[in-house]
């Protein structure tokens, strides 16, 4: 007979247990044999009494082999329901043990959702920065952006990333390279004119720089080599989120002009979201490197080896290593700078190192790397700190439920399963807490990115898919980590005594693994106010540093101008505008200058002084040179020492060069005598006898670029007696008498109404320039201390619940206590005795565990001890003072322990 296809393909594959199928063929086989020996009896050829026994046989076998497989496919599928059954059960149970106690389940999701969203938090700017090269980087890790590392005027190792155009010439000739780029910015130009005029951050690329990157256009093209090139047309390349934001994504923008500082651009492309290029700072336009470079700066920028503005890219060949392409680089730099060398005025042993493309981990990781890679430590101690929680009140709830537990273990219950069912409880609250997280992490990472981190970008507004896969790890390891050590106590319950005492009889020995906790809470509660601390205090210093200047009164306002505007007529309008400012109400001085502090600096090589043999050298370099005009010096707020400052008739025509020196320069000159009266010379080879500048005031350092650095030398110039100085001002230094930002609106209004030959008045104040020298400690005192006072919260939280539990369990002794005379007094001091010994032990063991970490710690901070004891002492006090508030509760509610009750309860 003939079996269907189905039958027959379940019979092939075999899909029964083999010991089943086993005994299926055992019993036909025997059933066979003796149908065999029936048809041999009855007279027929043994051969063809085998071949009908096959045939009766072989469908009969199929069939039996099918009905199996059915039976057997129904036994699993049982045994699957009841595994699901069970899953679903425990679940179930783990779903209404959330819903009876909605207060017990509220307070363990909070705490949950802080400490993981904390942690997302921190992951998503630990990733940006530590973890994740910049986007649309094609095998990120061949490609190495290249520093100099050399020996600097003092003695000390200098790294740095800015080179020379010629130095980037050099590097074209180094084989074990596929391909070089470079870049520069980026930098805030504007934009557009007039009334439509706006700033936006603009960066210039080489032809080579995106295809050695490897990123492809979202739109259109990037720059061709031809397009590179001093006299090209000016093209220019949208970043994709400005393409959205400012031309609304229109792809007709291919062709279409725009006016980006000193040049007319024609559009010929559009990035790809999120490319940054080499850097995580946000880019809203491209140009063309060369074209960009000739525009904004002539061509001075392309003699001689002292004019640093660019960066370069290399990637490494497939058949080349890093190390044998810094050892190329580093030949082929040495021998372009051999006229220095040779002159004594550049680094015999300077280096080329090929950094990895992440900055975080190159030579010169920033102070943001430095401060993200302990605030995800700190991070963590804040989950840590949070699963010691909620494992504290898991406990605390598996002690009071420790009858039902044991009631439910005298029935019968497997010990397995009540283990599984409250871990998936615990599971179930971390899934809670994550879900909740995912919201703090997408509130707090955009603030956290917006205000601390505005130079990063930052693309996937706090929830990509790696912060995700992050949460959702953290939510596993928090469930099991706050799950395991109640589950396991609760079940090692004794029955008699559970049954007999409602656990009264075994909470003391567990009330030690709380305490414990407890005590671990205090412990790194304490190492994150200590960081906290430490963190504010560098903060205050460095804001409290007198910078020379005064920041917090001064504006800096710079003009745009129309690109074919003379210089000297720039120069007539920056007096005219220079003027109406002076006018404005709320204005105390005002002045002319060619650099600003934090911004930009001039250094033109060392003077010679007659008389002098040797003249001294500056580790920073310099020494620098400004252009100022009357009134500079006052705007700025530097007081004058000695001497005199820049007055008008010193910019007069035939007027003797002069200039002011800062007093770091007068002492390291003349260190014997005083510098008024004395001459520089500068050497020009435009001048056959350079004049004499003479010294005529001394005033008191500032800072030029930084906050750690050493007071530069520094030079203040009036008239145009230096080749240096030709060509107009650059901005106009405005000290307030008030509030500075009060007078921004003003002065632009007024500079803008002075000519229409005026593109744009950048007009800002100058703790804006200031802010991110600062922004390492801002970081780190904002995250160290919401971190801290996050975990304060969470751990005084704790231990009040932890004194609440006990004296709900001490509700018979506390009784028994008042019964016999003990007053209200005495029962306070004895359950804030207990949260204060609790504190004090963690307090000192935290103090230690951040004295021991203080060395690591320390070279973050500015101008303070990492084991500062001011900072120690006020967080031992404060942790002890909320030990005193958290305590005070259960400690009234114990007074109000009525003895009757209690022994009636008993």
């Amino acid at each position: 007979m003939g079996l269907p296809e189905g039958v027959r393909r379940l019979f092939r594959l075999g899909a029964v247990r083999p010991e089943v199928r086993r005994d299926v063929d055992d019993e036909l086989d025997h059933h066979f044999e003796e149908a065999v020996r029936g048809y041999v009896a009855r007279g027929m050829d043994e051969v063809e009494a085998r071949r009908l026994a096959r045939d009766r046989f072989g469908d009969e076998r199929a069939y039996r082999h099918a009905l199996m497989t059915i039976d057997d496919g129904r036994v699993r599928m049982r045994e699957r329901s009841e595994v699901l059954d069970g899953v679903w059960r425990t679940v179930g149970y783990a779903l209404r043990s959330v819903r009876r106690a909605p207060g017990f389940t509220i307070s363990i999701v909070s705490i949950l959702a802080l400490g993981i969203g904390a942690n997302a938090v921190m992951f998503g700017v630990v990733d940006r920065l530590l973890l994740s090269p910049p986007q649309h980087v094609i095998d990120a890790d061949d490609v190495r952006p290249l520093f100099v590392q050399r020996i600097g005027f003092n003695g000390d190792v200098f790294t740095g990333r800015t080179i020379t155009y010629n130095d980037y010439l050099d590097f074209l000739d180094v084989g074990a390279f596929a391909s070089i780029g470079a870049y520069a910015g980026p930098h805030e130009k504007t934009v557009g004119r007039g009334d439509d005029a706006s700033q936006a951050r603009v960066a210039a690329g080489s032809a080579s720089f995106f295809p050695m990157l490897g990123v492809q256009p979202a739109l259109g093209r990037f720059f061709t080599e031809d397009e590179d090139r001093i006299g090209a047309p000016p093209t220019a390349v949208l970043a994709h989120e400005y393409w959205e934001r400012r031309f609304a994504s229109d792809p007709e923008v291919l062709g279409s002009t725009i006016d980006v500082g000193r040049g007319i651009y024609t559009v010929i492309g559009v990035a790809p979201p999120g490319f940054t290029g080499a850097l995580l700072e946000p880019v809203d336009v491209w140009l063309p490197l060369l074209v960009m470079q000739s525009l904004e700066n002539g061509e001075g920028w392309m003699e001689g080896r002292g004019w640093y503005w660019l960066q370069a890219v290399g990637r490494v060949a497939p058949d080349a290593t890093v190390e044998s392409a810094e050892a190329e680089a580093t030949a082929v730099h040495r021998f372009g700078r051999a006229e220095q060398i040779a002159q004594d005025d550049y680094d015999e042993g300077a280096e080329i190192i090929a950094a990895p493309i992440i900055g975080a981990r190159g030579p010169q990781p920033n102070n943001e790397a430095r401060v993200a890679q302990w605030l995800a430590g700190v991070s963590f101690i804040v989950l840590l700190i949070a699963c010691f929680n909620v494992a504290n009140l898991l406990l605390a709830r598996a002690v009071r439920t420790q009858r039902e537990i044991a009631v439910r273990l005298a029935l019968g219950i497997d010990r397995r399963r009540l283990v599984a069912e409250l871990l998936t409880e615990s599971l179930v609250l971390a899934g809670l807490g994550a879900v909740a997280a995912v919201l703090v992490a997408r509130f707090l990472g955009s603030t956290v990115h917006q205000t601390l981190l505005p130079d990063v970008a930052f693309t996937d507004a706090g929830l990509g898919g790696r912060l995700l896969a992050f949460t959702l790890v953290a939510t596993l390891v928090a469930g099991l980590v706050t799950g395991l050590l109640p589950a396991w106590q609760a079940t090692r319950t004794e029955l008699s005594d559970a049954l007999r005492s409602g656990g009264r009889s075994v909470a003391g020995g567990r009330s030690r693994t709380r305490l414990g906790l407890l005590v671990g809470q205090a412990a790194l509660s304490v190492v994150l106010l200590v960081g906290a601390g430490l963190f504010v205090r560098s903060l205050r210093q460095a804001e409290a540093l007198d910078l020379g200047f005064d920041a917090d009164r001064l504006l800096v306002a710079a003009l745009e101008w129309n690109a074919t505007l003379p210089g000297e007529e720039r120069r007539v309008i920056y007096e005219d505008v220079l003027t109406r400012v002076r006018r404005l109400p709320g204005v105390r001085a005002a002045g002319l200058s060619y650099t600003v502090p934090f911004q930009t600096s001039i250094s033109l090589g060392r003077p010679r002084v007659p008389g002098l043999d040797s003249v001294p050298r500056h580790h920073n370099g310099g020494p620098y040179v400004n252009k100022v005009g009357p009134g500079y010096f006052d705007a700025m707020g530097l007081t004058l020492l000695r001497g005199r400052g820049i007055g008008a008739t010193d910019d007069a025509d035939g007027a003797p060069p002069v200039a002011v020196v800062s007093e770091s320069m007068a002492e390291a000159y003349w260190p014997a005598d005083d510098a008024l009266g004395s001459c520089m010379i500068f050497d020009d080879d435009a001048v056959i006898e350079p004049p004499c500048t003479e010294v005529v005031g001394v005033v008191e350092n500032h800072r030029r670029e930084s906050l750690v650095e050493d007071d530069p030398h520094f030079i203040y110039y009036v008239n145009q007696g230096h080749y240096a100085f030709e060509g107009p001002p650059q901005a106009i230094m405005i000290g307030a008498a008030g509030d500075p930002e009060a007078l921004l609106p003003l002065v632009r209004s007024e500079a803008r109404s002075a000519s229409s030959q005026i593109r744009f008045v950048e007009a800002l104040a100058m703790s804006d320039l200031v802010e991110p020298d600062l922004r390492s400690w801002r970081l780190g005192a904002s995250m160290f201390t919401v971190f801290g006072v996050l975990a304060l919260i969470v751990a005084a939280w704790g231990l009040y619940s932890v004194l609440a539990f006990d004296v709900a369990l001490r509700y018979h002794e506390l009784g028994v206590r008042a019964a016999l005379g003990a007053g209200r007094g005495r029962i306070v001091r004895l359950v804030l005795r207990q949260a204060l010994a609790l504190v004090a032990v963690g307090t000192a063991l935290g103090l230690l565990g951040a004295a021991s970490a203080a060395r690591f710690v320390e070279p973050l901070l500015f101008r303070v001890s990492g084991t500062d004891p001011a900072t120690y002492a006020a967080v031992g006090a404060a942790l002890l003072l909320v030990a005193a508030l958290a305590g005070s509760l259960p400690a009234w509610r114990a007074t109000r322990v009525d003895p009757r009750e209690a022994l009636q309860a008993e």
